[in-house]
C-alpha cells in the first residue's frame, strides 16, 4: 500500500463524486479486493469514505467533503500545475523529486483531465556551466524558507571580489535574470545580487532575524532597522539602429516607440537604468546603432571607446 496511491484514490473520488472498484482497480493495476482494502484503510484514518451495495453502487465520499473542490476552479488547478512545473525548472532537486512534485500538484489540483505538458521552463544559460545556477537556486531557497542566513563570494559590478553575510528575503526573476534581495551585514542595506555572481555559497546556522519591514525580532535587541529601496536612476534613450539589429534590441529593452525611416534605418525609443551595464551593452551594437538623445549617454559610449583604443595602442 503506497501513501501516494490511497493520496490519488481521495482525489479521484472528490473530483467524481462515486467510482467502482473494478474502475479504481484498473486505474492501480491491483484487483478489487485490494481496493477495498485501501477503503476501509482510509476509512479508519477518518476519511469520510465509504462503499455501497448493488446497483449504482460503488465506492463514495461525503458529498460535504467533496465540497472542497470548488474552492479552485479548473483554470486555477492548472495554474497550480503550471506553477510548480515553472518552479521545478530551478528547484535543484533529482527529477525523482521534480516529477513527485508535478503529481502532487495534479492531485491537489483535483486531477485535471487536460494536458498539463503544454508548458517548459527554464532559467538556467544556454551555456553548459548553467546548471550551477538550479544549485544557487536551490541553496537560496532553503534558506529563505529556514530562515538562515546566507554566505557566498560576490564579484560586484566594479569588479571588486568579497565574502558577503545575507538575510535572505527573496528571490526575484527581473530582466532576463534572477536576483536576491536581502540585508547584507556588510553594507549595512538592502541590497539585490545577481545569482549568477555568487561563489562558494553556503547556508550559516544563525538565524536571519532582519526582516523586509526593518525589524530585529532576537531577543538581544529590539531595534528597528531603517531600510531603504535602492533607487536605481532611468533614462529615456532615442537611438537610431539597423533593421538587422532591431530584434536584438526587443530582446533586452521595451521599445516604448519604433519609426521606420526612408533610409530604412529605425528609430527606437526606450527606457534603461543609467549605469554602467547600460553603456557595455550599447557598445555591444557596435556600429549598428547611434544614439540620439541623451547626449551624456553618447558621450560616455565615446569616452569608453577612447579608452579601449589607448588600450590597445
Amino acid at each position: 500500500m503506497q501513501i501516494d496511491q490511497l493520496f490519488e484514490l481521495v482525489y479521484v473520488l472528490i473530483d467524481k463524486k462515486q467510482v467502482t472498484a473494478k474502475e479504481m482497480a484498473e486505474r492501480f493495476g491491483v484487483s478489487t479486493r485490494t481496493i477495498y482494502r485501501w477503503v476501509d484503510a482510509l476509512s479508519v484514518s477518518g476519511i469520510p469514505i465509504y462503499s455501497q451495495n448493488g446497483r449504482g453502487g460503488g465506492i463514495a465520499i461525503s458529498e460535504k467533503y467533496a465540497l472542497d473542490t470548488k474552492v479552485l476552479s479548473e483554470e486555477e488547478r492548472l495554474a497550480i500545475v503550471s506553477s510548480v512545473k515553472a518552479l521545478n525548472s530551478l528547484s535543484g532537486n533529482p527529477a525523482s523529486v521534480v516529477n513527485a512534485n508535478i503529481k502532487a500538484a495534479e492531485k491537489i489540483s483535483g486531477l485535471v483531465g487536460k494536458n498539463t505538458d503544454w508548458l517548459e521552463v527554464d532559467f538556467a544559460p544556454w551555456s553548459p556551466e548553467g546548471s550551477s545556477v538550479r544549485q544557487v537556486f536551490g541553496t537560496l531557497r532553503d534558506c529563505i524558507l529556514q530562515k538562515k542566513q546566507v554566505v557566498f563570494d560576490y564579484y560586484s559590478g566594479d569588479g571588486r571580489l568579497e565574502r558577503r553575510t545575507v538575510h535572505p528575503w527573496k528571490l526575484i526573476y527581473k530582466g532576463q535574470a534572477w536576483y536576491l534581495q536581502g540585508w547584507c551585514t556588510t553594507r549595512k542595506a538592502e541590497r539585490f545580487f545577481k545569482l549568477t555572481r555568487m561563489q562558494n555559497l553556503d547556508m550559516t546556522g544563525r538565524a536571519a532575524n532582519i526582516t523586509k519591514s526593518g525589524i530585529q525580532t532576537t531577543t538581544s535587541s529590539k531595534n528597528k532597522v531603517q531600510l531603504k529601496e535602492q533607487k536605481v536612476p532611468v533614462v529615456q534613450i532615442k537611438a537610431k539602429i539597423r533593421p538587422s539589429k532591431i530584434a536584438y534590441l526587443f530582446d533586452t529593452f521595451i521599445c516604448s516607440q519604433i519609426k521606420q525611416n526612408k533610409d530604412n534605418s529605425i528609430t527606437a525609443t526606450f527606457s534603461a537604468p543609467d549605469t554602467d551595464w547600460l553603456i557595455g551593452m550599447l557598445m555591444g551594437f557596435e556600429a549598428d546603432i547611434k544614439i540620439i538623445s541623451p547626449k551624456n549617454i553618447a558621450q560616455k559610449i565615446q569616452q569608453k571607446l577612447e579608452d579601449i583604443l589607448r588600450l590597445y595602442k
